[in-house]
């Protein structure tokens, strides 16, 4: 009964992180369903169970899974030393007026939600560990784990055959997968799968419906994950990850079946060594690149500015997406940019815990190849995890689908399959033969506990650690659903009273500015809407609005400091109440800081900034109005009658600052707006100012 539970488990949680989309809530529901699978383990399991997961594990694979968590616990723990966490907290306690503890990690939300998911994924390869000590069991859930691995990957190939991504504009997805991990998962599944049904086929005599259509639905499998391998854009460099990782398989079933002895197996690595370097040629490589984007088919300028940026001890695990507004390019969309997991992995942890991870597969790698090869029988299983971790370090140089939730729960659950079937149960073998009744489960009682006693402190001890990660799991369930979907708690319909004030603010912000759901991991965020032709009414913000929402802001910006539309909100508030708790110069500079280049923002921007006389007087932040005005007026067409409007709702400082400015281009231009008229277009566009700033606010 408790081992079909914990199948049942992680194959809904697996599924479920595929076919809901990336939210807190999705998390939550898995957090804590497999919380419930663990601590049922930790007190429900037999003692041969855990017994046989403490020899699994061992002291070294437990301290590797745990040091991922120990550091996001440091980057999200205070400083005690003034000055070496990230600068944009001293700031962001200055301009809120309030103590803020300075933190490596420069966005609090992320970095938990990226703790939760590494929990989460470390909880799911302990159950899958646990499920598949018996052999029947592992043959089950490798079959389970095929059968979702072809579903996405048809999935893919679908989306890429219909165009634009399989679905029109303002479409939601039936399943949140963008990569290709699934696919070059699912191949190397699919190629065990048929190997060990043609080990079967040879053994058996008479062949059992299983054993019949064992290859045909392997075949299957096969030919649509290399489909949607071939149909994805990521050309050589996922084929290159996949050949590596099914060569693998392939090569402990040569060595297994035909090339035994040391020359033999020294013969087939060695060709298989051949064969990866010939692919690895084929790979289109970006010259005078950093490594870990000089693969990606997609261009990386953002992510190659955020890597010059990055520091040792990384931002903070999950903040990519934060950090993105910082650096990209002017109207540049959000979703174009899209980092590979290594880049990712750098700039958030920093490049020594990247080696450190890249190190630790490819060891792990050798280890689980070696573990395949000294066994007897159901060597596949240690094949497959093998080749998965080839396979992922290659697809890390790549793209990021690594990185994604789905995706890294079908790793977790590959990993825990392949340990489970790393080495031989030697108890499970001995009692097997001083019963004539063979052990039926994991749960099985009776007297398979006797040849275990010696492990009873090591039982006790992985007893307590899986009830602890059960705890916290259930803690962390219950934070995501305290979360609110916005800051404080008071979604954007209750910061204004009305509807007409309600629709004023909608169209000032951005779609998703008010959205902390913390899930920032994402290196593909979704894309800011660009500004529409009425930024003249956008850019006129006069909106009633809840006594609560400078509060509210404030409080989601003292654990989100780089959210530029709640800075540039927040001024706009102040200004408009006239508050004396904030400066609105300095909330307006952190604004341009954290989101220089945004677009979206500029109409409520020049609007705050031009109707600020203390802003004029600033020159630095006077720099930056200019910076804006200059953009509107002569590079982004749709943004004049925002500019117009600024202007006519500005202060007298405000409108100096603009005459003195378009009177240097066109001095009819500087006419038409006095008239409100419309703007006619310049005689030369200034050149743009350098994209630096805001670049190392964050810093």
């Amino acid at each position: 009964m408790l081992v079909r539970f914990l199948m049942l488990a992680l194959v809904v949680s697996v599924a479920a992180a595929f076919a809901m989309p990336e939210i807190p809530q999705q998390r939550a529901l898995s957090s804590a369903l497999l919380a419930t699978a663990v601590l049922a383990t930790a007190i429900f399991a037999s003692s041969s169970a855990i017994a046989s997961l403490v020899r699994r594990s061992g002291l070294v694979l437990i301290l590797i899974l745990a040091v991922p968590a120990i550091y996001m616990a440091v980057q999200l723990a205070p400083v005690p030393v003034h000055g070496l966490g990230n600068p944009i907290w001293e700031t962001a306690s200055a301009a809120l007026n309030a103590p803020l503890a300075e933190r490596l990690t420069v966005d609090v939300r992320a970095t938990v939600q990226a703790f939760l998911h590494y929990s989460t994924a470390v909880a799911l390869a302990l159950i899958t560990t646990v499920v598949a000590l018996d052999r029947q069991r592992a043959w089950q859930l490798l079959s389970m784990l095929v059968a979702i691995s072809t579903i996405v990957s048809a999935y893919l190939l679908l989306r890429q055959t219909i165009g634009a991504d399989g679905f029109s504009r303002g479409d939601t997805p039936v399943l949140a997968a963008t990569g290709a991990v699934p696919a070059v998962l699912g191949l190397v599944l699919s190629a065990a799968m048929m190997t060990r049904a043609f080990e079967d086929r040879r053994r058996v005599k008479q062949r059992p419906f299983r054993v019949a259509t064992t290859p045909w639905f392997a075949l299957l499998a096969t030919l649509l994950c290399l489909s949607a391998i071939l149909a994805s854009g990521d050309g050589m460099g996922t084929a290159t990850a996949a050949l590596l990782g099914v060569g693998i398989v392939l090569a402990a079933f040569a060595i297994r079946n035909w090339f035994s002895g040391v020359w033999g197996i020294a013969s087939v690595l060695a060709t298989a060594a051949v064969l990866f370097l010939a692919a690895f040629t084929l790979m289109p490589i970006r010259p005078n690149a950093d490594l870990t984007v000089a693969l990606s088919e997609h261009p990386p300028g953002a992510t190659e500015r955020m890597l010059q940026d990055a520091g040792h001890a990384g931002s903070g695990a999950g903040t990519y997406a934060a950090l993105l507004p910082i650096h990209r390019d002017i109207a540049a969309p959000l979703s174009r940019e899209r980092p590979t997991a290594a880049a990712a992995i750098a700039i958030e942890m920093g490049r020594p815990f990247l080696y450190g991870v890249l190190i630790v597969a490819v060891v792990g790698a050798g280890a689980l190849l070696r573990c395949s090869l000294r066994r007897r029988h159901d060597y596949v299983y240690a094949a497959i995890g093998a080749g998965a971790a080839t396979s992922l370090v290659v697809l890390a140089l790549v793209e990021d689908g690594i990185l994604e939730f789905g995706a890294s729960l079908l790793a977790a659950a590959l990993f825990g399959l392949a340990v489970a079937q790393s080495q031989r149960d030697t108890g499970a073998v001995t009692e097997q033969s001083r019963s004539a009744r063979p052990v039926v489960g994991l749960d099985s009682p009776g007297p398979a506990c006797a040849p275990i006693r010696s492990y009873g402190i090591g039982n006790a001890s992985m007893r307590v650690g899986l009830g602890t990660i059960a705890v916290a799991l259930i803690a962390q369930t219950v934070w995501l659903l305290a979360q609110p979907s916005y800051p404080g708690g008071l979604p954007v319909e209750a910061l204004v009273p009305n509807d007409a004030s309600r629709q004023a603010l909608l169209r000032v912000l951005p779609q998703n500015s008010l959205r902390s759901d913390g899930d920032l991991r994402s290196g593909r965020p979704a894309a800011a809407p660009q500004p529409a032709a009425n930024g003249a009414a956008a850019s006129r913000p006069e909106f009633g609005v809840h006594p609560a929402a400078p509060t509210v802001l404030a409080q989601a910006l003292r654990s989100s400091p780089l959210r530029g539309d709640l800075w540039l909100m927040l001024a706009a508030l102040s200004r408009e109440q006239r508050s004396v708790e904030y400066d609105v110069a300095a909330l307006l500079k952190l604004s341009y800081y954290t989101a220089p280049n945004d677009l979206a923002l500029l109409p409520l921007r020049l609007t705050a900034a031009l109707g600020e006389a203390s802003v004029v007087s600033d020159p630095e932040l006077r720099e930056l109005v200019q910076r804006d005005a200059k953009i509107a007026f002569a590079r982004q067409p749709a943004l004049r009658p925002a500019l117009i409007a600024a202007y006519q709702s500005a202060s007298a400082e405000g409108k100096a600052l603009v005459d003195n400015l378009i009177s240097e281009w066109d001095s009819a231009a500087l006419q038409s707006m006095r008239k409100e008229g419309p703007i006619p277009g310049p005689k030369a566009d200034p050149p743009l100012p350098s994209r630096t700033w805001g670049r190392g606010a964050a810093r």
